[in-house]
């Protein structure tokens, strides 16, 4: 693509005044976990699909994503540091984007004998967000199938004293409550981000969902105590491109923030142009064209493949099937479903949950205090 296209494109999209896209990339689709929520040992297509990128193919996507002005990647799986080349392959993406670029990545924390944050950090990570949803280990073993959270804090610590950014997600769920507000209160004394994550009524979780969600509206009291004199944190300070508000209490070191989408729902600001561990791009999940970067690969078309990645995002604004609320496709496993490649259709939606006014954010009486 000339430049004067490309450049064309870029002015009409910095013209919307959104977020400038990012490349979210999932290295594979195996965890050593089977968590409550995503359970991916119990689906019978449980495993990887198809050859996987390697170490090159994902140096040239972010050399690509790079010339579009693209300086964000995070990483996820399945487990991503599962994978064998994974500091190789961190240094591939942060040395594709280019200086001062930010590299995150999702991981439960637990990580396999020989690998640390400090290396993955020498390798071009920046950014961490560790899954822990107890502090008890029989409980925790309860909601993630295994691993162990001192593991997991260990993880953190390292992250914070070799410089890395830490956000800690924590899904809710009703039985683990107190978990999970326990969790929240790791925020007094490091400096992360706790994100209260709301369970989606999709894939393996929706036969949870009837018992277990809990809304933001529900906890929020339960946190009235510490919000009372609560800041609003600066949401690019903290890398978080994800909608909702993160308060630090008064003397605290870090923060709390929620991730509603089911409550509070919204995709207005979505910029996330997603890739599988095969190598499928995908923009949002509303107007949907896969696109097989492989073949791009060869045949040096990739920055036709971007061009049309920045075009989907940009439609979205017209496209009359996105209602105002937030829509999720059930392809969360990624290389798992087929779904139709390089046509124009809309992909078939699949609703969140009811999107429902989100008075939330208004303090509410605390039935109770956390201690």
């Amino acid at each position: 693509m000339p430049a004067a296209a490309r450049h064309a494109l870029l002015t009409d999209f910095a013209a919307t005044g959104r977020n400038h896209p990012y490349l979210t990339f999932a290295l594979n689709s195996v965890c050593d976990l089977d968590c409550v929520f995503c359970a991916p040992r119990r689906m019978p297509d449980y495993g990887p699909k198809g050859r996987p990128l390697t170490v090159d193919d994902y140096a040239a996507i972010a050399r690509e994503a790079g010339t579009w002005r693209v300086r964000k990647a995070h990483c996820s799986g399945g487990e991503p540091t599962l994978r064998g080349d994974i500091l190789d392959l961190l240094a591939a993406i942060a040395g594709g984007l280019g200086p001062g670029a930010a590299v995150g990545m999702t991981s439960h924390g637990n990580l396999r004998r020989g690998l640390t944050v400090d290396r993955l950090r020498r390798a071009g990570l920046t950014h961490l967000n560790v899954s822990l949803h107890s502090l008890d280990p029989r409980r925790s073993a309860a909601v993630m199938g295994g691993g162990d959270p001192a593991r997991a804090r260990a993880a953190i610590d390292v992250a914070l004293a070799c410089g890395v950014q830490v956000k800690v997600n924590c899904v809710l769920l009703r039985s683990h409550l107190r978990d999970a507000l326990r969790v929240a209160a790791l925020a007094r004394t490091l400096p992360v981000a706790v994100r209260l994550i709301e369970l989606q009524n999709i894939g393996p979780a929706g036969a949870l969902f009837p018992t277990e969600f809990v809304s933001e509206a529900e906890v929020r009291p339960y946190l009235a105590r510490w919000f009372a004199d609560a800041g609003e944190v600066d949401r690019t300070a903290l890398g978080v491109r994800s909608p909702g508000r993160y308060l630090r209490p008064d003397g605290w070191a870090g923060s709390i923030g929620f991730i509603a989408n089911t409550s509070c729902a919204t995709c207005s600001d979505a910029n996330r142009i997603k890739i599988t561990p095969t190598g499928l791009a995908r923009p949002c999940v509303l107007r949907n064209r896969d696109i097989a970067l492989k073949p791009r690969l060869a045949d040096a078309t990739l920055p036709d493949a971007f061009a049309h990645l920045f075009r989907a995002i940009l439609e979205r604004d017209t496209n009359e099937a996105w209602p105002g609320v937030h829509h999720v496709d059930y392809d969360l496993r990624w290389d798992r479903v087929e779904r139709r490649r390089d046509t124009p259709a809309l992909l078939p939606l699949a609703r969140a949950g009811a999107a429902q006014p989100c008075a939330a954010r208004a303090g509410q009486p605390s039935p109770g205090e956390v201690r």
